[in-house]
């Protein structure tokens, strides 16, 4: 078959349709929401935290390559400057609409103003802590290394970043 008549037999109408994107389950609200009640309930002392260290433990649960490294920073197995640690603006939005429902509040009445796990958080956060096969690398990181991660590294870390 020639070139022409190959053209000639594709010479046929075709359309487009929109199709939505497909949105990597890391970037969606629900996994910023269901991440950050496992923070203040496995990882948090008293089911609060700064919002810097808020992020830093969201950037460090994002991959097993971001756990060994923070693992490793811990441990005091790297240095702080190697880290290049960054706020996640799709995790603030998680937070925000935490926040509108009723997920964790803002305690007002401290100086650094951490954000702290309501009754309606702790029910969710205990909800994805029984479901099995649900964020199971990311409970057990919380659970071995989460309270390890304190508020003055996470604010040494954003200094540096």
């Amino acid at each position: 078959m020639e070139i022409q008549e190959l053209l000639e037999y594709l010479d046929i109408p075709f359309s487009f349709q929109q199709r939505p994107t497909p949105l990597s389950p890391q970037y969606r609200v629900i996994w910023g929401l269901s991440i950050l009640v496992l923070i203040l309930e496995i990882g948090s002392k008293a089911q609060t935290s700064p919002l810097s260290r808020l992020h830093l433990l969201n950037w460090a649960i994002r991959s097993n390559e971001n756990r060994e490294r923070m693992s490793q920073l811990i441990e005091n197995r790297s240095s702080p400057v190697a880290e290049f640690i960054k706020y996640d603006p799709g995790f603030t939005r998680a937070i925000e609409y935490a926040i509108a429902d009723g997920l964790v509040e803002i305690k007002n009445n401290a100086t650094n103003k951490p954000i702290s796990l309501t009754a309606k958080g702790k029910k969710f956060a205990k909800e994805i802590i029984a479901t099995n096969n649900c964020l199971e690398e990311e409970k057990k990181f919380l659970k071995q290394k989460g309270k390890l991660i304190t508020a003055e590294l996470s604010k040494s870390l954003f200094k540096l970043s």
